[in-house]
């Protein structure tokens, strides 16, 4: 329990932050949009070059991560077509149901569960270079064509990141230097403005209840299903099951505020999905190494 508290006291403590600031008016809805779209358009990208471009590919984990991969379109697609609206914000609500937080709380929870940072890798590199163009084709259906999604700052880093690992590449230290900082500032951007949005807001427990069910509930009985299926046990299992419970990322919120779609979804299912995680994953944690 203490490793899964310790993986999650940052993300409270910046939020809480975001939302004093706001509170308080030391920032103001400017503020909010300014980070929100930074975090979307430089630090992002930053941070996924940067740990793409070192992220050996033979890290990835096929079996696991199909059956991780299968959970999510479990819970995705049913929720895509259930979700009333445009379809834009139908995407929104279903990223919100399946779109796990795989960076700075995958990666804390990997180390401190499973001993074991290296599935992370798998999970991020799906969740970019797969799910984020479907989310992004949806998001622009009104507007792009289907080669759109490869021209946003996320996915094209990230493919140029995965290109230079292949290659084996690397950029020279002051070139390297300046993009780790700007991507340092990813988390801590998205979590603030997170948090801002939190300002008089109560949660709109009758449409988020639903989506945060499917996402830490059903998610990880698909992937426990999927991983039986494909015939996986042991740690490999209990891996791709413990990250298909993980939350709500926070990208979601980010996506949402960036493509100017409704954003209190987003944000009421990473606020509470973060929140009731800590029990969920702790029980699977004791059921996985029981």
């Amino acid at each position: 329990m203490q490793a899964i508290i310790a993986a999650f006291t940052p993300i409270w403590i910046i939020g809480a932050l975001g939302w004093l600031a706001a509170r308080f008016g030391v920032a103001s809805g400017h503020v909010q949009r300014a980070l929100t779209e930074f975090a979307f358009t430089i630090a992002m990208p930053a941070v996924l070059f940067t740990t793409l471009s070192r992220t050996p590919l033979g890290q990835i984990q096929p079996r696991p991560l199909l059956a991780f991969a299968l959970s999510t379109f479990a819970v995705g697609l049913p929720a895509l077509a259930l979700i009333r609206g445009k379809l834009p914000d139908r995407v929104i609500g279903a990223m919100s149901s399946a779109y796990v937080n795989s960076g700075n709380l995958g990666i804390p929870v990997g180390l401190y569960v499973l001993h074991d940072a290296t599935f992370v890798v798998s999970v991020m590199v799906f969740q970019i270079l797969v799910v984020s163009p479907l989310i992004f084709l949806g998001l622009g259906a009104e507007r792009s064509s289907l080669l759109a999604p490869l021209r946003t700052p996320i996915v094209a880093a990230s493919i140029l990141g995965l290109g230079m690992s292949a290659l084996g590449l690397h950029l020279p230290d002051p070139v390297s230097g300046p993009l780790e900082i700007l991507g340092g500032a990813a988390v801590p951007l998205a979590l603030f403005s997170l948090g801002m949005s939190l300002k008089g807001s109560a949660i709109a427990w009758r449409a988020t209840g639903p989506v945060v069910a499917l996402k830490l509930l059903l998610q990880p009985l698909m992937a426990f299903l999927a991983g039986r299926l494909l015939h996986l046990d042991g740690p490999a299992l209990f891996a791709a099951v413990l990250f298909a419970g993980l939350p709500t990322a926070q990208n979601t919120y980010v996506y949402a505020a960036e493509y100017g779609r409704p954003t209190e979804l987003p944000r009421d299912a990473i606020l509470l999905s973060t929140f009731l995680s800590m029990a969920t994953l702790t029980l699977i944690a004791l059921l996985g190494t029981g």
